[in-house]
C-alpha cells in the first residue's frame, strides 16, 4: 500500500515544553503589547494636537493665526467669510412680517378705562403714579388736571373711546405707522376739543391705550431669514498643494477653526499622529519593565502583579482623560485619580515601582490636558505625596497626619500655578485661595479614599498581602490560631515565642517585622493535623511519648509530614502565599538528627544515609524565612538546656546558627553576616532575660516552709537559687539541638 506524503510542518522551538512554561514565555509580551494598545488608543482618542507647544504657537477660535496653513495636497476650501457676507444680504432682503392681532381693540379699551379711573380720583399713591408713568402719561399733565370735575373726565373719556376704536380698525403696523396714527390721533383729539388742555388730555390718554392691530411676528420673520440664507451655496475654492490657506494673523473664525480640524490642517495624518503616541507608550512601558526587572523582580516575574499594574496604569488614565475633560474639573479629577492609582500600586507593589510609575502615568497624563505643564506638576507632585503618605495609613493613628500632608501638598502646588498662570499673580491667589483649598482637600481625602478601597478590594484577588492583612492574621481570634491555641497549646505557645524572637530579629536588620512574626506564629500549623505526636502537646494534653513505640523512620515521617501538612491547611484557611513558603521552608532540609541517630544505633553497624532523615525543603529563599527558622531552631534548642545560663545560652545560640551556615541552609536568602551578627545579639538578650532570671525563696506562712517565688530579683541579704533544671527532651520532640550532643545538628 502506498504510503501517504506528510506535508512539512514548520519547526516549532517550543514543542514538548510544559504548558506553564509556554505562558510564562507569552505572558509578558502579550500583557506588554495590549497595556501599549490600550494607552495607546486611550491618548489617541483624547489628544488634541492643537493644544501642544507653547500658547503663543497655538490656534484658538476669534484669535490671529500664528502661523501660515499651506495645503498638503488639492483640497476644496470654503470661504466662510464671503459665504456669510452673502447669507447676511439674503436675510436682509427678508421684510419683517407682521400678523393681525385679534385682541387689540379690547385690550387699548381696558387700557384706556384704567388710565381715566386713576385719572379721577382725588389723590393719587406713589403705586397710581407709578402706574401712569409706565402708560406715558407725564406728571404735569396729572397735576393741570387735578382740578377737573366728574362731568368733564366723563366728556373726555367719552371723546377718547369714540377716537380709539376709529385708529385701531386702520391697518396699521407696528414700528412703521405709529407716528402716522399719533398725528391722526391728534388731529381727531383738535376736531372734537376746543380747550387746549381737554386736547391734551384726549391724545395724551388715547395715544397710551392705543396699539397697532398687526404686530411683528419675530419667529416667522426669523424662520424665512433663515430659509433664505440656506438657500445660499458656500463659496468653495480648489486649493493646489502648497497654496496658502489661511494666512498668518487673520483672525481665525469658528466655522475656519473646525473646518481647519475636520481637514486635519492643524494636526499630522492619522497615521502621522498613532505612530508617535504608540512609540511613546510602548517605550514608557518597555522603560518600566526594563525598571521592574532590574530592581522590582517580585513584581516583575509574577504574572498577576503585571496584570494589577496594567490596571493600575490604565483606570487613573482612563478617568483623567474622559472624567477631567472639561477644563472646570481637570484640576480637581487630575488630583484624585492619578494620585489614588499610584498610592495603590504603593501599597500593593511597593513604593519603588509606584515612584515610577507615578512619573510615567503623569506626563502621559498631561499630554491631552489643556494646561499641560501645570497639571503634569500637579499629578506628580501629588502624586509623590501620596506614595509616602500611604505608608502612614498604617497605623491608624499615623492616618490624619498623612492625609494632612497630601492636602497640604496638593495646596501649595495649587497656589503654584495659579500664581504661574497669564494673568495671575498675588492678588489672584488671594481671591482664589478659599476655592483651591476646597479643591486640595477633596483632592486628597478622594485620593485617600479611593486608595485604600482599591487596595482592600484588589489585595486578595491579586494574591498580595497587605499591612491590614497581616495585621488580621496576627489576631490570636483568627480561626486557624484560635484552633492552634485550643488543640495543641504546647505548640501554639512555643510558636508565640518564636514569633516575638522573630519579629525582634526582622526589626533588627531592616526585614519586615510584622510579616515575620505572621510567618512564625503560622510556621507550625500543620501540627494541627498531629498534635499528639509532638512532645510540646503531650503533656498539656496528659498523653504520653508515643515515639518510644514507634521505627525511627516512622518517627521521623511523622515529624516531617508537620510541613506538608502546614502548607495544605495554610492553603485550605487562605493564608498569604509569602506565609505559605515559609511554613514550607522553616526547616529547610536540615536533619532529623536525633531519630537519624537513633536509627544508626538500631542499625547495629549497617550505613544510613542522612538523605533519608532530612526534612523535604525547600531551604529558606527570603530574609524573613532565614528569621523564622533560626528562632524556631534556637528557642528549641535553649529550652532544652539544663542549667541557662546567660554564656551557655550565648554559645548556644551561636552554635546553632554557624550549624546553619555551615550546612548550606541559609545560602539561598540574601542575609549577610552581618545581619546574623545582629539576630545573634538580639536572640542572646531575649533568651537571657527569659530563662536565666534569679529565685528567691521566701517563707510559707501557712506550712513555715520555704518555696520559690520565680521572676524575682535576690534581695534582703538572701542568696537566690539556681534555676530549676528542666527534663531530657524525650524523643519526638522537634527541636534542632539538645545538650547532650545527640541531635546538635539537626
Amino acid at each position: 500500500m502506498k504510503q501517504a506524503t506528510r506535508l512539512p510542518q514548520w519547526p516549532r522551538p517550543w514543542r514538548g515544553l510544559p504548558q506553564w512554561f509556554r505562558w510564562c514565555m507569552l505572558a509578558k509580551p502579550a500583557l506588554l503589547l495590549l497595556t501599549a494598545g490600550l494607552l495607546t488608543l486611550l491618548v489617541f482618542f483624547n489628544l488634541d494636537y492643537t493644544r501642544i507647544g507653547a500658547s503663543t504657537e497655538r490656534f484658538q477660535p476669534n484669535q490671529p493665526a500664528p502661523r501660515d496653513i499651506y495645503a498638503p495636497h488639492r483640497i476644496e476650501w470654503t470661504d466662510w467669510n464671503e459665504t456669510e457676507r452673502r447669507m447676511e444680504e439674503a436675510a436682509n432682503r427678508v421684510n419683517i412680517q407682521y400678523t393681525k392681532d385679534p385682541t387689540t381693540r379690547s385690550n387699548a379699551l381696558k387700557d384706556l378705562g384704567v388710565i381715566f379711573n386713576l385719572l379721577e380720583r382725588p389723590t393719587l399713591s406713589s403705586v397710581d403714579l407709578q402706574r401712569l408713568d409706565a402708560m406715558h402719561v407725564p406728571l404735569d399733565l396729572i397735576k393741570e388736571t387735578r382740578s377737573f370735575d366728574t362731568a368733564t373726565w366723563n366728556q373726555l373719556s367719552y371723546v377718547a373711546s369714540d377716537i380709539l376704536p376709529e385708529m385701531i380698525d386702520m391697518p396699521l403696523k407696528e414700528g412703521v405707522d405709529e407716528q402716522k396714527a399719533y398725528d391722526q390721533i391728534d388731529a381727531l383729539a383738535a376736531m372734537r376739543e376746543t380747550e387746549p388742555l381737554r386736547i391734551r388730555v384726549v391724545s395724551t390718554v388715547t395715544r397710551a391705550a392705543f396699539h397697532p392691530v398687526y404686530r411683528k411676528d419675530v419667529e416667522k420673520t426669523q424662520q424665512l431669514r433663515k430659509e433664505e440664507e440656506a438657500k445660499v451655496q458656500p463659496i468653495v475654492t480648489i486649493l493646489k498643494r502648497g497654496e496658502i490657506v489661511l494666512r498668518r494673523g487673520n483672525i481665525v473664525s469658528p466655522k475656519e477653526y473646525d473646518q481647519l480640524r475636520e481637514k486635519q490642517l492643524l494636526t499630522p495624518s492619522p497615521l502621522g499622529r498613532l505612530l508617535p503616541v504608540a512609540a511613546l507608550v510602548f517605550f514608557s512601558l518597555l522603560l518600566l519593565g526594563v525598571y521592574l526587572r532590574t530592581f522590582s523582580g517580585t513584581v516583575y516575574e509574577n504574572n498577576r502583579k503585571l496584570v494589577l499594574l496594567a490596571l493600575l496604569i490604565i483606570a487613573p488614565l482612563w478617568a483623567t482623560m474622559t472624567l477631567g475633560a472639561d477644563e472646570q474639573h481637570a484640576f480637581l479629577v487630575g488630583l484624585i485619580a492619578v494620585p489614588a492609582g499610584i498610592m495603590a500600586i504603593a501599597g500593593l507593589l511597593g513604593a519603588p515601582v509606584a515612584t515610577v510609575t507615578a512619573m510615567m502615568v503623569s506626563i502621559t497624563a498631561g499630554l491631552t490636558a489643556g494646561q499641560q505643564f501645570p497639571m503634569t506638576l500637579l499629578m506628580l507632585g501629588s502624586s509623590l505625596t501620596g506614595i509616602m503618605a500611604v505608608s502612614a495609613i498604617w497605623p491608624a493613628r499615623r492616618t490624619i497626619p498623612g492625609v494632612f500632608s497630601l492636602v497640604a501638598v496638593n495646596l501649595g502646588l495649587l497656589l503654584i500655578i495659579e500664581g504661574l498662570r497669564p494673568g495671575g499673580g498675588f492678588q489672584s491667589i488671594l481671591m482664589s485661595m478659599g476655592d483651591l483649598t476646597l479643591w486640595a482637600g477633596a483632592g486628597g481625602l478622594g485620593a485617600v479614599f479611593f486608595a485604600v478601597g482599591t487596595i482592600y478590594m484588589l489585595a486578595r484577588p491579586f494574591g498580595i498581602t497587605t499591612h491590614y492583612r497581616l495585621m488580621e492574621l496576627s489576631n490570636p481570634n483568627e480561626p486557624l490560631l484560635r484552633r492552634l491555641m485550643i488543640e495543641a497549646p504546647g505548640t501554639y505557645h512555643s510558636s508565640v515565642m518564636v514569633a516575638n524572637m522573630a519579629e525582634a530579629a526582622a526589626d533588627a536588620i531592616n526585614a519586615n517585622p510584622l510579616f515575620t512574626r505572621v510567618a512564625a506564629l503560622y510556621h507550625d500549623i500543620g501540627k494541627l493535623k498531629r498534635p499528639a505526636f509532638f512532645v510540646e502537646n503531650q503533656a498539656p494534653l496528659g498523653l504520653e511519648n508515643v515515639h518510644q513505640r514507634l521505627s525511627p523512620k516512622l518517627s521521623y515521617l511523622i515529624l516531617t509530614s508537620h510541613v506538608r501538612d502546614g502548607v495544605e491547611m495554610g492553603r485550605r484557611y487562605k493564608l498569604p502565599e509569602e506565609v505559605i513558603a515559609i511554613i514550607g521552608e522553616h526547616h529547610g532540609t536540615t536533619l532529623a538528627a536525633y531519630f537519624y541517630h537513633r536509627a544508626l544505633s538500631e542499625a547495629g553497624g549497617d550505613p544510613i544515609s542522612e538523605h533519608e532523615f532530612r526534612y523535604p525543603g525547600p531551604k529558606p529563599s527570603t530574609r524573613e524565612a532565614a528569621v523564622v527558622m533560626l528562632s524556631d531552631s534556637v528557642q528549641a534548642a535553649v529550652k532544652a538546656i539544663k542549667d541557662p545560663l546567660p554564656s551557655r545560652i550565648e554559645n548556644m545560640v551561636q552554635e546553632i546558627i554557624n550549624n546553619r551556615l555551615e550546612d548550606g541552609q541559609l545560602e539561598d536568602c540574601d542575609i549577610t553576616l552581618h545581619d546574623l551578627h545582629r539576630i545573634r545579639e538580639v536572640f542572646v538578650r531575649m533568651l537571657s532575660g527569659l530563662y536565666s532570671y534569679t529565685r528567691l525563696e521566701y517563707p510559707d506562712i501557712k506550712a513555715g516552709t520555704r518555696v520559690q517565688a520565680e521572676g524575682t530579683r535576690p534581695g534582703n541579704g538572701q542568696a537566690p537559687s539556681r534555676p530549676t533544671t528542666p527534663p531530657a527532651p524525650p524523643p519526638g520532640i522537634d527541636i534542632p539541638g539538645t545538650a547532650n550532643g545527640v541531635n546538635k545538628a539537626s
